[in-house]
């Protein structure tokens, strides 16, 4: 079945799909919910159920129809998709909507209208996409996705219905990476920890983020203590030439002392909470070292330096600056 290739999203799914049997779907609805979790996939295969020449069920699609082929190869004449063109969704893209909105659907069914991003409509573009939401055309229905509803004009929101997505679980997550790559069941693990709930996110961290070189990283964190600073320069001086390699370090480090804090705040038992899952071991070994509040500092200065790394500054001077702050801090007196 088309819509049971969506993960982790049974009440979102159940919410439209008893609508579309219901004959009750709504001309407009906001799609919301953190990035890659499915919101698009619904929102195109609730197109597909509403066009199926043969659904197999109420409510589903066959996938094999000459309308859900058409869907899938973005070329049905009926399902219209916008996307931002560059920053912004902008007043021509949604007057040609509304020029194709004038004309019944050309292919006999139901006509859907799904605006990627929409919290990027821009002044112009929000305002005219208000008056087609306020006089909706026949057998139409919008579908505007978005992480960041909070963005839209509160007069768009008022007139959609909202449909909630979650992040997806960690198993979940994990099990639809296995799925589409060739990560093994820890790697699919660790990474959907990373991710927020987000596949996107988790696809981009697994080709970023070597799986092995995190535990030099990790190794580099747990050794600093007992470096001297020229030792440290030379590691950042090493590690500073590479800006995409330095901010997946931070990350790392930033999700170790996360650990950490689990640990101390955790009874065992827990260890499903762990994001190196794979490294609990270390983790139990190393969080008795410091007290929480260095592990907050360390946090704190992790969390600064990726600012400041946001802002192009000196990436050198950075790393520097907080290895050997976290050096000092660490060092101080720890808990017996």
């Amino acid at each position: 079945m088309a819509f049971s290739r969506i993960w982790g999203q049974s009440g979102a799914i159940q919410t439209l799909r008893h609508a579309l049997m219901h004959a009750r779907l709504a001309h407009a609805y906001v799609l919301a919910g953190p990035e890659g979790v499915g919101k698009r996939l619904t929102a195109l295969t609730l197109a597909k159920a509403m066009n199926c020449l043969a659904p197999p069920e109420p409510g589903e699609a066959c996938e094999e129809c000459a309308s859900c082929l058409k869907i899938n190869s973005g070329n049905h004449a009926d399902v219209v998709r916008i996307e931002p063109d560059g920053d912004f969704i902008k007043i021509d893209q949604v007057r040609e909507l509304q020029r194709q909105l004038r004309f019944r659907p050309l292919e006999g069914g139901r006509r859907v209208c799904i605006l990627d991003s929409a919290d990027r409509l821009n002044e112009a573009a929000a305002n005219a996409l208000l008056k087609t939401l306020e006089e909706p055309p026949a057998e139409t229905h919008l579908f505007l996705v978005t992480a960041r509803p909070h963005r839209l004009l509160p007069t768009i929101l008022s007139r959609c219905q909202w449909v909630k997505f979650k992040p997806l679980s960690r198993s979940h997550l994990a099990q639809v990476l296995r799925s589409v790559s060739s990560l093994s069941a820890e790697q699919a693990l660790f990474y959907a920890s990373l991710s927020g709930g987000s596949v996107s996110q988790a696809l981009s961290l697994a080709d970023r983020v070597d799986f092995e070189k995190r535990l030099a990283w990790l190794e580099t964190f747990a050794g600093l203590f007992q470096k001297s600073p020229a030792e440290i320069f030379e590691i950042c001086g090493q590690t500073g030439k590479e800006e995409e390699g330095l901010a997946d370090l931070l990350e790392v480090w930033k999700f170790w002392v996360r650990d950490l804090l689990v640990c101390k705040a955790l009874p065992e038992g827990k260890e499903d909470r762990f994001i190196n899952h794979d490294r609990i071991n270390e983790i139990r070994v190393q969080a008795p070292n410091f007290s929480f509040e260095q592990l907050q500092d360390f946090y704190r200065r992790l969390a600064e330096s990726q600012r400041s790394l946001s802002l192009r500054v000196n990436r050198q001077a950075v790393l520097e600056t907080l290895m050997l702050e976290i050096k000092k801090r660490g060092n101080e007196a720890r808990p017996v």
